[in-house]
């Protein structure tokens, strides 16, 4: 299956902002806001980009995970569709990415 521009520009956004996250430490990473996100447009479609933030979330006790999530409406706002990466952050161990099962538990 061909991946379409939408998602392929969507990737690359995600990777920018997890790349600029990625420089913070555990301490700048629990100062972000719980929400923060603006709309932008990818491949001529009006999306958000949103970032969350949540200090010990299941499985993560003591750790932050931090989540980039990119959607877009579908079906006349019934559905969206969406993308996610993350990072944990942890203070006595490196920044790691987030694994599917630690987002999918964070309710991604």
């Amino acid at each position: 299956m061909a991946t379409s521009s939408y998602e392929v520009e969507a990737a690359s956004v995600i990777k920018d902002r997890l790349e600029h996250l990625r420089g913070l430490t555990y301490a700048q990473a629990r100062t972000l806001p719980e929400v923060d996100g603006e709309e932008i447009t990818i491949a001529g479609i009006t999306t958000s980009v949103t970032v969350f933030r949540q200090d010990s979330p299941n499985q993560l006790e003591g750790r932050t995970l931090v989540t980039v999530l990119v959607a877009r409406e579908r079906w006349f706002g019934m559905t969206a569709n969406h993308i996610e990466r993350g990072l944990v952050f942890s203070p006595d161990e490196p920044t790691r990415e987030a694994s599917e099962l630690e987002l999918q538990n964070s309710g991604g």
